[in-house]
C-alpha cells in the first residue's frame, strides 16, 4: 500500500509540475512487472493513477498474452473475493483490449490468447464449480456472475478451443436455469440471463461441434432436458441458434442416419422449436418469441434440397408433417388485427410488417417441401363458407400465402391455380369484408401476373374486373390495386385489347381521385400506355386517350394558376404521371400527347414565378425528355420544343434543360441541315457568358456544379457524334475549351470527370480542332500538373490521366515541350530536376494504359505534396 501512495503522488506531482525527472521514473514503474502488485490500490475512482492499470495490462498484452495470463494467475491470489473480483476483471479485459490493435499484432496477440484459454477455462471451471452449489446467495452471485462475463469475452474470440469449453457448459446450462427470466425478475437477474444465453449461444454456434458428435448430442440433450424441466420459453432463441447451426446434422438423424436416441433428440429439438413458432396470442403485442426460428425453418429445408436421393426420400417424409404443421401456425399467426387496439402502436405495427414477410418467405419454403398439399390447403381455407364475416382477417392471411406461394409456382402448373384463382374471383364476398381483404386479392393478381399471361382466358378479364373494384374503392385497396393493374399490363399486353376500353375508363375514374404525392397515380398511368399500345388503330387510341391525359391536363392547368409555394408538389407529380404515359406509349399517338401538353409547358416556362421554379423545370424537362422516343418523326414534331427549350434556358439556366437539349443533338445533330445548330449556339454562348461573369466577379464555380457537369457532359457527346455543331461556332470554341480546363480544377469528382471526358473526346475525336488544342495545350498541361501537385485530391487524378493520355497519344511531340516548360514555371512543383525528368520520361513512355498513367501521376503527386509542407492527402 505503501508503493501505491507513492506512485500517487508521483503522479499527482507530475501533473502539478511537469518535471522530467519525474516523468521517468513514472515510465520505469509502468514498465515495471512489479506494478501488478500494487496497481490494484489505485482502481478506486479518486485515484489519479487508475491509469496504470489499462496501460499495464496494454503493453503486456501486446508482448506475449499466454505468459500474461499465466503470471496475472500465479501473481493475483484468488483466496479472498475481493482478489477473484479483480482477477476476473483482468482476465475479462485482455480481449477487449485485444481489439484495439491492428495488424499482424492483432493476429499474433489474437492466436496467442486462444492458446491461453484452456488455462482461462481451468480457472473458470473452478469459480463456477466451487459456486454452483450456492449460486442463489447474494455473496457469491457477484463473483458467479463476474466468471460468466470472463467467459463471454473470451468466448467472442471465435473458434476457440472447444475441449476446454466443453467442461464450462453444463455450467452454464445450470446458470441459465437460474437466471432464465421469471415473471418476477429482478436487474441483476436480467444482467445474467442476457450473459449466460449469449454464452450458451457462442458455444452452441461453435463450428468444430460438428466434428465432435458426441459432445454434440450431448448437449443436445442437456439443452432439451432443461428446457422441459422450466423456463422453456426462454430458451427459444437459443434453441433457434442451435438449431439453425447445426440444421444438416439434425435433418441426417431425422431421416433415420445414426441410432434412434439422435433420432429422438432432433424431434425432440424440432418439436420444441414449433411450439415457439405455434405460441399463442398475437406477435408482437402478446408475445414476440415466435419469430425465432424463422432462420431454422429456412435452413432445414435448404439442406434437404442437397440431400442423396435414398436419403432424400426419407427426410421428406420426417418433415411434411412438420412443415404441414408449421404452415398452420403461420396462416393463424400472420392474420391482421381485428382493431387499432389490437395492432398495438406503431412499432408493433412494423414489427408485424416485418413478421408478414418472414412469415410468407417461410411459406414458400414450406411449399419446398409440401408441395402441392400446401396448395390444397389453401384452397381448403378460402372454399369454406365463413361462419363469421367479423374473422375476415382468417380470408386476408390465405390470400397472403397464396401471394407468397407465386414465386414457387412453375408457369406450366395447371391443376391448383385455376381452382385458387376462380374462388379468388369469384366466390370471397368482397363487399362483406373490410377493404384489406380485397387488397391482399389484388395482391394475389399482380404477384400471378406471369402466370395469367401465359394462361389469359379466362382469368384476364376476371383479374382486371378484381382490380377495378379494388381501384373503385377507395384509397385502402387503390395501392395494391394499382400495382396489380401494372404487373398486368405489363405481362399481359398482346391480350388487352379487347379488355382495354372499359379498364382505360376506369383508370380515367379514378385518376382524379388519386392522392397527390403517391405512385398510385404514376402506376396508372403506366398500365395505361400499355392499354393503349394495345388497341389496334391509332384512331382508338386517340379516343380512348382524354380518359388518361385528360385529367392530367385538366389538373394542371388548375394548379397552374397556384403559385408555386401552394401546389409545386402536386404539379411535379402530374408532370411525373405524363412523363411515366410517354415511357410506355409506342406508334403514333405520341405526337398527341406531346401536343397536349406544350401548351402547358409554354404557361410553365413564360410565369414568371414557375419559370423559376427549380423542381418544376426538372420534372417538365424531364417529361419533354421522354416525349422524344414516343414522336413517329422527331426531326420535324419536335420543332416546337426547340423554342420552349431556349425559352426556359434564358429565364432559369438547369441541369435538366441541357439534358434535355444533349438528347435533341443525338435525335437532329447528324442532319446536314440540322435545326439544332443554333439552338446549341445560342445556349452554349449563353452558358460561357455566365460562366465568365461569375469568374470576373471572382465568384466559385463550384456553385454551378450541377449545371456546370449536365453542360460538359453534352459537350462530350457531341465531341463524339456530332463534332460539326462545335466547328459551326469557331468563335466560341476557346472559351468552351477554356471552361473544360477551368472545371477540371474543381474539386467536385462529377464535374472534374466530366471536363476529362469533354477535353480527351476534343482531342482525341475532333482532328478539325487540331488548331485550338495546340493553343490551349500548354495552358491545359499546366493545369493538370497544379492539380497533380496539390489542387485535387490524390485519388480524384483518374479525369487527368485521361486528358493527358490523350495528348501524348494524339500530340506526343508537343506534349513533350508544354511538359518541361510547365515543370520550369515559377510556379511548378518544389522537386528536384532529376525527379521532374524521370516524371516526363515516364508520362511519355505510357501510350495505352490510363491506370498506369494515373498511377504515376499520384506518386509524382505524393512527392509534390512531401515537398509543400501541409499538403500530403
Amino acid at each position: 500500500m505503501d508503493r501505491a501512495l507513492t506512485v500517487e503522488e508521483a503522479v499527482m506531482r507530475f501533473y502539478a509540475t511537469g518535471t522530467s525527472e519525474t516523468h521517468s521514473w513514472l515510465l520505469q514503474i509502468q514498465a515495471s512487472f512489479e506494478a501488478w502488485s500494487f496497481v490494484w490500490d489505485l482502481i478506486e475512482p479518486t485515484k489519479l493513477a487508475v491509469v496504470l492499470i489499462n496501460i499495464q495490462a496494454s503493453e503486456e498484452g501486446r508482448k506475449e498474452s499466454k505468459s500474461l495470463v499465466e503470471d496475472v494467475i500465479s501473481n493475483l491470489s484468488c483466496d479472498t473475493p475481493l482478489m477473484l473480483d479483480l482477477l476476473l476483471r483482468v482476465l475479462s479485459a485482455l480481449p477487449v483490449e485485444f481489439e484495439n490493435c491492428h495488424g499482424t499484432t492483432k493476429t499474433k496477440i489474437r492466436q496467442s490468447l486462444i492458446a491461453s484459454w484452456q488455462r482461462v477455462a481451468l480457472l473458470l471451471l473452478d469459480v463456477f464449480s466451487n459456486l454452483d452449489h450456492v449460486v442463489a446467495g447474494r455473496n457469491n452471485q457477484k463473483i458467479f456472475l463476474l466468471g460468466l462475463e470472463c467467459a463471454l469475452s473470451w468466448l467472442k474470440l471465435g473458434e476457440i478451443p472447444l475441449e476446454a469449453t466443453s467442461h464450462l457448459f453444463k455450467h452454464f446450462l445450470q446458470a441459465a436455469l437460474h437466471y432464465a427470466p421469471r415473471r418476477e425478475i429482478d436487474l441483476e437477474a436480467s444482467s445474467g440471463w442476457e450473459v449466460v444465453q449469449e454464452c450458451l449461444n457462442l458455444t452452441l454456434r461453435n463450428p468444430a461441434l460438428v466434428s465432435t458428435p458426441v459432445l454434440l448430442w450431448e448437449w443436445t440433450e442437456g439443452l432439451i432436458w432443461s428446457v422441459r424441466q422450466e423456463c422453456g420459453q426462454a430458451f427459444y432463441d437459443i434453441l433457434g441458434t442451435f438449431g439453425h447451426a447445426h440444421s444438416r446434422t439434425f435433418l441426417l438423424a431425422l431421416s433415420g442416419e445414426g441410432d434412434e436416441k439422435k433420432k429422438w433428440a432432433a424431434k425432440q429439438l424440432v418439436e420444441l422449436l414449433l411450439e415457439c413458432s405455434e405460441l399463442p396470442g398475437r406477435y408482437p403485442t402478446e408475445e414476440r418469441s415466435s419469430c425465432i426460428p424463422f432462420g431454422f425453418w429456412y435452413s432445414l429445408q435448404d439442406d434437404f434440397y442437397v440431400l442423396d436421393p435414398p436419403v432424400e426420400a426419407r427426410a421428406l417424409l420426417a418433415l411434411k408433417p412438420v412443415y404441414a404443421r408449421l404452415a398452420q401456425a403461420l396462416l393463424r399467426k400472420a392474420t391482421l388485427p381485428l382493431s387499432a387496439v389490437e395492432a398495438g402502436d406503431e412499432d408493433d405495427r412494423e414489427l408485424l410488417r416485418c413478421y408478414r414477410q418472414d412469415a410468407a418467405d417461410t411459406l414458400a419454403y414450406c411449399y419446398n417441401v409440401l408441395g402441392v398439399e400446401l396448395l390444397e390447403l389453401l384452397g381448403q381455407r378460402l372454399s369454406q363458407p365463413p361462419d363469421n364475416f367479423d374473422e375476415w382477417n382468417q380470408v386476408e392471411s390465405t390470400l397472403h400465402a397464396f401471394k407468397a406461394l407465386s414465386g414457387s409456382i412453375e408457369s406450366h402448373e395447371r391443376r391448383y391455380i385455376p381452382p385458387l384463382l376462380s374462388i379468388v374471383l369469384s366466390e370471397i364476398p368482397y363487399h362483406r369484408y373490410p377493404g384489406e381483404v380485397l387488397s391482399s386479392a389484388c395482391t394475389a393478381i399482380g404477384a400471378y401476373a406471369e402466370w395469367i399471361g401465359e394462361h389469359p382466358d379466362p382469368w384476364l378479364e376476371g383479374c382486371l374486373r378484381l382490380v377495378a373494384l379494388g381501384l373503385a374503392q377507395g384509397p385502402v385497396t387503390a395501392t395494391a390495386a394499382s400495382m396489380a393493374l401494372k404487373d398486368l399490363a405489363r405481362e399481359c399486353g398482346p391480350h388487352l385489347a379487347p379488355l382495354a376500353p372499359s379498364v382505360l375508363e376506369t383508370i380515367g375514374c379514378t385518376l382524379p381521385n388519386v392522392p397527390p404525392g403517391g405512385c398510385v397515380g404514376l402506376r396508372l398511368m403506366y398500365a395505361a400506355g400499355k392499354l393503349l399500345n394495345s388497341l389496334p388503330s391509332t384512331d382508338l387510341q386517340l379516343q380512348h386517350l382524354d380518359s388518361t391525359l385528360g385529367p392530367c391536363v385538366r389538373r394542371l392547368h388548375e394548379l397552374l394558376q397556384l403559385p408555386p409555394s401552394k401546389a409545386r408538389g402536386s404539379v411535379v407529380n402530374q408532370l411525373k404521371m405524363a412523363t411515366t404515359l410517354f415511357s410506355t406509349l409506342e406508334g403514333h399517338v405520341g405526337k398527341a400527347v406531346l401536343d397536349g401538353l406544350v401548351p402547358l409547358f409554354n404557361r410553365i416556362v413564360t410565369d414568371s414565378e414557375w419559370g423559376k421554379d427549380y423542381m418544376t423545370l426538372e420534372a417538365m424537362h424531364i417529361c419533354v425528355q421522354k416525349s422524344l422516343s414516343s414522336l413517329p418523326h422527331p426531326k420535324a414534331e419536335a420543332r416546337p420544343l426547340l423554342l420552349l427549350l431556349t425559352t426556359s434556358y434564358k429565364t432559369t439556366p438547369h441541369p435538366a434543360a441541357l439534358n434535355l437539349l444533349r438528347q435533341l443533338v443525338l435525335a437532329l445533330g447528324r442532319d446536314s441541315c440540322s435545326i439544332i445548330a443554333p439552338v446549341f449556339a445560342e445556349l452554349n454562348g449563353y452558358t460561357l457568358n455566365g460562366v465568365a461573369a461569375i469568374q470576373t466577379a471572382g465568384g466559385n464555380l463550384s456553385d454551378l456544379s450541377d449545371l456546370l457537369q449536365a453542360y460538359l457532359v453534352l459537350l462530350a457527346q457531341i465531341c463524339k457524334k456530332t463534332s460539326q455543331l462545335l466547328l459551326d461556332i469557331p468563335q466560341q470554341i476557346p472559351e468552351t475549351l477554356r471552361c473544360g480546363i477551368a472545371c477540371l480544377s474543381l474539386p467536385e469528382v462529377g464535374i472534374a470527370k466530366a471536363a476529362g471526358s469533354f477535353l480527351s473526346h476534343a482531342i482525341g475525336q475532333c482532328p478539325h480542332l487540331k488548331t485550338f488544342i495546340e493553343t490551349f495545350g500548354q495552358e491545359l498541361v499546366c493545369t493538370i500538373l497544379r492539380c497533380v501537385g496539390g489542387d485535387v485530391a490524390r485519388c480524384s487524378l483518374e479525369p487527368h490521366a485521361e486528358v493527358l493520355l490523350e495528348l501524348c497519344i494524339s500530340y506526343h511531340q508537343w506534349t513533350t515541350q508544354w511538359l518541361r516548360v510547365a515543370l520550369s514555371n515559377a510556379n511548378a512543383p518544389p522537386v528536384s530536376q532529376e525527379r521532374k525528368d524521370t516524371f516526363i520520361r515516364d508520362v511519355l513512355r505510357v501510350r495505352r494504359n490510363k491506370g498506369r498513367l494515373c498511377d504515376i501521376l499520384k506518386d509524382f503527386g505524393l512527392v509534390c505534396r512531401q515537398s509543400t509542407p501541409g499538403l500530403i492527402q
